[in-house]
């Protein structure tokens, strides 16, 4: 167990991902997450399907945004802009070389320019756009796909990860606001 309010988390990760993630999230404020995906394209619809679940695992909060951007995450740059966060989370599946459905985490500095969703903006430009305009933390809460080939389903692995995950990302991300909240009152 890496942190006794958090268990170990009931689906594939990265070592350090439970204690990164909240290291990560520490100080938020008020979160944005934005879900990325492609419908048509199995594993790629990945980000859409954990912004839907996450939405349903997190309470109704003011502080807290969860936004399916789609194909076309830079289309909501203005909506993360609106709602002023102080940290966003981009939720989507990326080729990092691990076993199929393993969760991980990255920040710009940690993904190569080349390295190429299937979407028009390369996430790197994206989370260096969103961290220089808003000006908030960006990270990546990634999960390997299996298969980015057309398909109207995710493979196997990546649909075990979604609502485990989900309901961690919810439970790591409603501490880290109450943590900031009471950090407030005193």
């Amino acid at each position: 167990m890496e942190h006794p309010g958090m268990p170990e988390p009931a689906f594939l990760h990265e070592a350090g991902f439970p204690r990164a993630l909240r290291a990560l999230l520490a100080g938020a404020e008020r979160v944005f997450v934005l879900g990325i995906g492609m419908d048509w394209k199995s594993d790629d619809r990945l980000g859409s399907a954990l912004a839907s679940a996450l939405a349903r695992a997190l309470p109704r909060d003011p502080r807290l945004r969860v936004v399916d951007g789609g194909e076309a995450p830079e289309n909501f740059t203005g909506t993360a802009r609106d709602f002023a966060p102080s940290h966003v989370l981009l939720l989507d599946a990326v080729d990092h070389g691990l076993k199929p459905g393993t969760a991980f985490l990255a920040d710009e500095s940690s993904i190569a320019l080349g390295d190429m969703t299937s979407h028009r903006l390369p996430l790197k430009l994206l989370m260096r756009f969103m961290a220089q305009s808003l000006p908030c933390r960006v990270l990546l809460v990634g999960v390997q796909p299996k298969s980015l080939l057309p398909g109207k389903r995710l493979t196997r692995p990546v649909q075990r990860t979604v609502k485990p995950l989900a309901e961690f990302l919810a439970t790591a991300i409603t501490g880290a606001l109450a943590e900031s909240n009471e950090t407030q009152c005193q």
